[in-house]
């Protein structure tokens, strides 16, 4: 079966990926604020208008115990080995990525909620998923000298993955779009037309895997 989108998550910087075997019927995205309102005497109401939260996705979707039409790809995942792979994922502490390809959606994640059952379709395992988008972020630090006079400030990476080297070229792999690369290389999904002028990739921008694309120069 052709589908037109895939949906993968991916652990430790793509060294362990999962596509989906059954793309989810629907993906909740979460995408509120903290925005937060006062009645004022004489003024009304009014809205102070805070950071907006982290973005949830939140969807179902199973993993069949055999190939069916349905499915997104042939080689399928065992049920449980699959299901196995995110449990190990969620209980590391460490976020994943949630791609959908086609679509914007890329974003590091924690996985917060991973609720699965056997139906009457024995060997089947159905699931739910609840990710929560994970920022990365820069502590400051203070280091005091032993006489207590002097302090230095520095900042101390926390939670925070190495931008990768932007390569000269590069080798597609299985479910990467140009905005992917782009974004994962580039720093911004919208400079996938430089890569495809590059090489003389026109519209609709189809690529395959292990194809070998030539990459610009990252900017900043």
């Amino acid at each position: 079966m052709c589908t037109v989108y895939e949906f993968w998550l991916s652990y430790n910087n793509n060294a362990e990926r999962l596509q989906l075997p059954v793309n989810p019927s629907e993906l909740s995205i979460g995408n509120g604020s903290q925005n937060e309102t006062h009645s004022i005497s004489r003024l009304g109401e009014i809205t102070i208008l805070q950071d907006p939260t982290l973005k949830t996705f939140d969807f179902s979707s199973f993993f069949p115990l055999f190939y069916a039409p349905f499915c997104s790809y042939k080689n399928i995942p065992k049920p449980w080995e699959a299901v196995q792979t995110i449990e190990r994922w969620k209980k590391s502490g460490k976020p994943i990525r949630f791609i959908v390809t086609k679509t914007p959606i890329n974003y590091a994640v924690s996985i917060e909620d991973f609720p699965y059952r056997e139906n009457e379709d024995v060997g089947t395992i159905y699931f739910d998923l609840s990710l929560k988008e994970y920022p990365f972020i820069n502590v400051r630090t203070i280091t005091q000298s032993k006489n207590g006079k002097k302090a230095e400030v520095s900042k101390k990476a926390q939670r925070q993955n190495p931008k990768p080297a932007t390569p000269k070229t590069y080798k597609v792999k299985q479910g990467q779009s140009l905005w992917i690369i782009a974004q994962k290389y580039l720093g911004s999904g919208a400079r996938f037309k430089e890569i495809a002028n590059l090489n003389g990739i026109k519209a609709p921008y189809i690529i395959h895997p292990n194809q070998t694309l030539k990459m610009p120069e990252k900017k900043g």
